[in-house]
């Protein structure tokens, strides 16, 4: 059995994207402020990080920020899993602001995790977060220990704790017959 430990990323700065209109998935592209980057850094230290052997990082850049920081502090290699990324809040990619997003997962919770066929916004299920992140963690079997930088929404549907805070930790022992927690939103 793996032994993961999930962090999410640090505090984003969305004003840098927003004042340049940025919609969809450009939204994603914000860094971290400089108090993220100062829990990111304390963070680092924490000892469930411990004997860790490689990081694992969503693609968007605030896990990438955060995941480097970790990097650098415990001297650890990362490695980018494109299926660690965050919920979809728009499955066309043309959401246009962060309201937007807002409104899909105020939706996202009134119907627990699953998009109605008829929605006129088209999120993504919960069933297919876990499945997607699963898959991609099954890659890394092979270690003892990983780190996981990812998102809320991704750790939840692996351990049962809503409203995670930034670099939040949490440790799961995984394996392939490993399901998705019931927690209706993260």
């Amino acid at each position: 059995m793996q032994k993961i430990v999930f962090m999410r990323h640090s505090k984003p700065d969305y004003s840098f994207v927003l004042e340049r209109k940025y919609i969809g998935h450009g939204i994603d592209l914000a860094q971290l402020t400089e108090e993220g980057i100062s829990i990111a850094e304390k963070a680092s230290f924490d000892n469930r990080l411990d004997n860790s052997e490689i990081i694992i990082s969503s693609p968007y850049t605030r896990a990438l920020q955060t995941a480097a920081i970790i990097s650098k502090n415990r001297q650890l290699g990362i490695k980018i899993e494109l299926d660690l990324h965050e919920w979809m809040p728009d499955l066309s990619f043309q959401f246009k602001s962060i309201e937007e997003a807002l409104i899909a997962e105020e939706l996202c919770t009134k119907y627990k995790g699953v998009c109605p066929e008829n929605s006129e916004m088209k999120f993504e299920d919960f069933e297919n977060v876990f499945k997607r992140a699963k898959k991609a963690l099954l890659r890394y079997s092979s270690y003892k220990k990983i780190i996981v930088v990812a998102h809320s929404i991704v750790i939840c549907r692996f351990v049962p704790y809503p409203n995670i805070p930034y670099c939040g930790i949490s440790e799961i022992d995984f394996d392939e017959s490993y399901s998705c927690t019931e927690f209706d939103y993260c």
